[in-house]
């Protein structure tokens, strides 16, 4: 039970990032642009040096692809039916639709790695810990990806923090499953890494690049270079 907790941490910390994002009082371009880098950096470093490498260590290349490729396409169908999905919000800009494409993306990306958490506390207790620490703290980052286009788009702020400390909660759910299945084949798990990794990567491409270089490039490159040496970081 003391593992579920952890998962719950690392889950409701994401909210943070909402929090962070609700008392920036007047979000520049300056700042928006840096603030999307950063998020489409963290996304991309991630993806490329902790999903990927895991997938691929503990599967193979087909079983890494087919996921990444699953992933990707699952996001462009979201991408083009979206529109028709929030149809009933009149006010929905392209910043609300960014926040939603990116916190749909967060959930799927956090699922496995509540996985992880759980399959890893199987083996040792310690490395579940200290694999729960690890997401959390960069949980908080993903939480300001999220809630920072949401802000934009004038959403209410308990709306911004509810719908970021949600994204986070897919974390818990795979802990339960990761302690449940923790013996569970290394290629579901694998595929699902991938599959994590295709998503993120395609909103960045998609979304947060090139939103971040509309206002201010230099801003843009700034903040996706951070990003990506966070993700270095706490890979």
């Amino acid at each position: 039970m003391t593992i579920l907790l952890y998962g719950l941490i690392a889950g409701l910390v994401t909210g943070l990032g909402a929090v962070i994002s609700i008392s920036i009082k007047n979000i520049t371009n300056k700042i928006l642009s840096i603030s999307l880098g950063f998020a489409s950096g963290i996304m991309i470093g991630i993806s490329a040096l902790s999903l990927i490498p895991t997938s691929l260590d503990m599967s193979n290349s087909i079983i890494c692809i087919a996921g990444f490729a699953a992933g990707a396409l699952f996001l462009f169908l979201v991408d083009i039916s979206m529109p028709h999905i929030h149809k009933v919000e009149a006010d929905l800009s392209n910043y609300a639709k960014m926040g939603y494409f990116i916190a749909l993306g967060i959930t799927l990306h956090n699922l496995p790695e509540g996985i992880a958490i759980g399959a890893t506390s199987e083996v040792s207790y310690h490395m579940g810990i200290m694999t729960a620490l690890t997401i959390g703290l960069h949980n908080i980052a993903e939480g300001l990806c999220v809630a920072m286009p949401l802000c934009l788009a004038n959403v209410r702020k308990s709306r911004v923090v509810l719908i970021t400390t949600m994204t986070g909660m897919s974390t818990l759910l795979g802990t339960g499953l990761g302690m449940i299945l923790g013996l569970i084949s290394p290629l579901i798990i694998a595929f699902f890494l991938a599959f994590a990794a295709g998503a993120m990567i395609y909103i960045s491409s998609d979304e947060l690049i090139p939103k971040s270089h509309h206002s201010h490039s230099e801003y843009a490159n700034v903040g996706i270079m951070l990003g990506f040496i966070l993700a270095l970081i706490l890979s």
